[in-house]
């Protein structure tokens, strides 16, 4: 591919992004730095993140691909995993997570481009996804109950799962025994990790998670 045709991708991306997805994300609340995204939104953090291709320009094709991914975590999630509060967090350190293409039904879908095309239809796409499907399920999430109604509304899917209209979003076994503590499901979290224990899951991190939750809330208690 030719610089000029790089170039040209380079210009549909910014173009995509700059005028597109970032004055609605802006409007919605949300903060820029980079390709990510954060927003506060009540007890709980919406972080979403553009990822380009790795693998770079594929020469072979003259094509170059990017994906957006979406996330919902909490303050006490990252001090208790990562022992640090974060006022930025990103969608990769998120314990609920999705890509765009499951609210378009199309799974891990990447969005191609191409030299000298038009790049409307995917701008018109990607924009009309998160104001029409996007930020109308992550503004029903605001509270911790929200994110654990949301999981209890469709127990027919597997552990990690998070069922809704969309069923698009999953969450890691961290969160999912976190959230229970939190929202006060400890016999739940504990099931769960006998669960994981029988699997021959190594759960040393998750004690230590749980560990630490409990003794943050013990010593809030005493304050």
């Amino acid at each position: 591919m030719t610089e000029d045709e790089k170039q040209s991708i380079k210009e549909q991306f910014n173009d995509i992004v700059g005028d597109g997805i970032a004055p609605i994300l802006k409007a919605a609340g949300f903060k820029k730095r980079g390709n990510n995204f954060h927003a506060h939104a009540g007890e709980l953090d919406w972080c979403i993140n553009i990822q380009k291709d790795r693998w770079g320009v594929n020469d072979y094709y003259s094509t170059w691909q990017f994906t957006i991914n979406i996330g919902v975590t909490w303050k006490d999630y990252a001090a208790c995993l990562f022992d640090k509060a974060c006022d930025f967090p990103l969608e990769s350190s998120c314990p609920i997570r999705t890509r765009i293409g499951n609210f378009m039904g199309k799974g891990d879908y990447w969005f191609v481009l191409r030299p000298y095309q038009d790049c409307s239809p995917i701008k018109d796409l990607i924009c009309s996804t998160i104001k029409k499907k996007v930020l109308p399920l992550l503004n029903k999430l605001k509270r911790l109950n929200d994110l654990w109604d949301l999981i209890e509304s469709s127990r027919r899917q597997k552990p990690f799962h998070i069922g809704s209209e969309q069923n698009v979003f999953e969450i890691n076994a961290f969160g999912f025994c976190l959230l229970c503590f939190i929202t006060g499901n400890e016999e739940r979290a504990e099931q769960f990790r006998s669960q994981m224990k029988q699997r021959g899951a190594n759960t040393e991190l998750l004690d230590k998670i749980l560990d630490t939750y409990k003794k943050r809330e013990e010593h809030e208690t005493d304050r």
